[in-house]
Parts: C-alpha cells; structure tokens; sequence
C-alpha cells in the first residue's frame, strides 16, 4: 500500500540489476530533493540495486524489465513484455498515485506505456552516449524522447549534441557528493615510497581496465614504485567475469601479480578514492562519469579518457589530465608524470576539488531537477 503523503511522488524506474553510477547518480539527486518529493523506485527483478535504497529510506518495487539484446530468446520477449511491463508500471503508477513517472535512461521504453496508460507526465534521463550505439536503435530511442516525454534531460553536452535543440531538452549534472566523512589526504610521499593507483569501475568489456593494465606494465618497467588496485563488481554477468579473467590473466602473464591486485564491489566509495595517488578512468564511452566526478571531488588526482562527458569534469592540465581515447601510449605517459610528482598531485587534487564545487553546484544540479519536477507537475 503507498504511503500516506503530502508531497507529490515521483516514480523512477531504472534498468539496474546491479549497484551502478547511473542508479548512484540518481540517489544522489533524489536524496536532497526529499523535502519536497516522494520517491518509489522501480527495479528489475532481483536487483542488488534494492537493499542499498531501501537502506536509505526509499520504497523499492520490482518489476520483470527485459532488455533488447541480440540474444533470440530476448529479441522475441521484448515487445510483449515491454507492452506487459508497461501495463505493470501503469498499474504501479495507479496504486502509488505518482504524479509523474521518471525514466532513469531512455532505452527503457516501459515508461512510454505507462505514459500514454495513464497520462501522468514523463520524464526521460539519457545517461549514456547515444552516439556509441547501434543507430536504427538509437535515433529510434530519440524519436520517442523527443516526441513523448515531456521532458528529456541530458547529463552533458556530450549527451546533449545528439539531440535536436527543442525547449523541453536540458542539461542537468549530477550532483556531487553529500559531505565528506574522512579528511582530504594531503597525498604527500608515502614513507615506502610506492605510489598507489586506483581503476574504479565495473569489470565490463569497455570501460578500459584492459588498457590500464597494458598502460601499467610500461610505466611499471620506468617507474617499480607503482602500484595497481581495480575494484568493482560483475553485476552477475557470465561475460563480465570472463573479462575479469582476462584481466587477470594478463596481469600474471606479465608477472606482475605481487604489484596488481583485484578486488571486488566498493562500499565506502570516499575511503578507496582517499587512500589512493591517482585514479585512472580509461572507459571507451562515458556520458558523465560517476566515477570520475567522485576522484575530482574527493580530492584524488584523476586521469580519464576523452570518451565524451570526462572531458567536462574538469580542466585538462590543470586538475587532472585527460588523454585521447584507447591511447595507451597517452595513458602511460600520463600515469608515468602525474607518478613522479607529488606537488603536480596536490596541485591536481586541490584544483578538481574546487572545480567540481562550483561547476556542479546545487543550482546546475539537483536544484535544476526539483525546478523541471515543478514545471512538469504544474
């Protein structure tokens, strides 16, 4: 049964079945907006994404989401559940009495359903680059963006410059972080000398542990004192795992195993950040980058591939460095400089901190959202 509310709720669907930047990057905007929204969530079936939300206060519901794919037994389930999937979310959104459904990326047509069941407003998130797609299905996913939410909103202008210039499509960021619970690490030399390296992200095929680790075996031939931690999760994926196989294959194949370690999900995201140098980010398509935003906030000097919204987190140069895409020479390179000076990490770390505050202030970013929620309800 929904709970009896003053606030007008929003219901927010995402396609997470695993904890990831984009189900994180909406928290982190609902959770200041809660003063004057109500928030359900909507998740796949089985979805590790529920216990961390509910952990924090939100109602979870869960429904059977399937995703296009090119696996036959998808390709043929995915009209009749999206249609069914639809008419469920309709039916959620009945019983929740939403005022407005909120789509947290628009492949998930489900909303459009719901949209047209019930008539309550639609908003579209897009929080990946629509550009790096299969085309047929990506322009589709524009047209119905473009044509049926009421509102679309982007997380960059990397995002943005694929659709067309039309009043109710915007930029909102994500907000940074709430608070800090560890002090900012004054990354002085550590007493062994080494320093330490951290790849934050997901084991999945392209978001570029696999040119950290080909970037790392030249650096560590000029530089011994390097070390190299991923960490993420496998969002229980079989073809994920394979890849953190491969990995690590590569990494002993290299003899490198006492210098690379491999761990899994990060709970405490600000203490891994902090007790890292650098935190590398070599994704070969990035809408924003979670991930990347928190490096720069936390104070952690950043290196990331320019794969799309990267390149708006921050000042290349001067609070982090930003190298062209799967270039792996440019990638050691600026691992092997950013190593071999500790002034260049303060002065990185102090920079991207006070850039992230202000770029990603309140009013660029949730504040932003709140105001769309009020335009749209009204």
């Amino acid at each position: 049964m929904p709970q009896l509310t003053t606030k007008p709720i929003i219901l927010i669907a995402d396609n997470s079945t695993a904890v990831t930047g984009a189900l994180m990057a909406i928290r982190n905007a609902t959770d200041r907006l809660r003063d004057q929204y109500e928030f359900v969530y909507v998740l796949p079936t089985g979805s590790r994404g529920r216990p961390v939300l509910e952990a924090a206060g939100y109602r979870v519901q869960e429904l059977p989401f399937v995703e296009i794919s090119k696996r036959v037994r998808n390709l043929l389930l995915y009209v009749p559940m999206l249609l069914l999937n639809g008419w469920r979310l309709a039916a959620l959104v009945r019983r929740e009495r939403a005022a407005a459904i909120h789509m947290n990326d628009f492949y998930n047509l489900t909303g459009v359903v719901a949209r047209l069941l019930t008539g309550r407003p639609l908003i579209t998130h897009v929080r990946f680059l629509p550009h790096t797609q299969m085309q047929p299905l990506a322009r589709t996913w524009r047209w119905v963006a473009e044509h049926l939410a009421q509102r679309v909103v982007c997380v960059s202008q990397a995002v943005y410059s694929y659709f067309q210039p039309l009043p109710h499509i915007s930029v909102i960021f994500d907000p940074v972080p709430e608070g800090e619970k560890y002090p900012p690490t004054d990354l002085t030399p550590r007493p062994d000398g080494s320093v330490r390296v951290l790849f934050l992200g997901n084991y999945i095929p392209g978001k570029g542990q696999n040119f950290a680790v080909e970037a790392f075996k030249t650096a560590y031939a000029q530089q011994p004192n390097l070390r190299l931690h991923f960490a993420g999760g496998d969002m229980g994926l079989e073809k994920n795992r394979a890849y953190r196989q491969q990995l690590e294959t590569a990494v002993a194949a290299a003899g490198l195993q006492e210098v690379v370690t491999f761990g899994s999900f990060v709970q405490d995201v600000e203490a891994a950040i902090k007790q890292a140098d650098i935190v590398l980010n070599f994704s070969e398509s990035e809408s924003f980058s979670l991930t990347c935003l928190d490096a720069l906030y936390f104070g952690t000097p950043l290196i990331a591939t320019d794969c799309g919204g990267p390149a708006e987190l921050f000042e290349s140069g001067r609070s982090g460095l930003l190298v062209p895409n799967r270039d792996v020479p440019a990638m050691t390179q600026a691992l092997l400089q950013l190593a071999a000076d500790a002034g260049l990490r303060q002065r990185f770390a102090a920079a991207g901190r006070e850039f992230v505050r202000h770029k990603f202030r309140p009013e660029s970013s949730y504040k932003q959202l709140g105001r769309l929620y009020a335009e749209v309800l009204n």
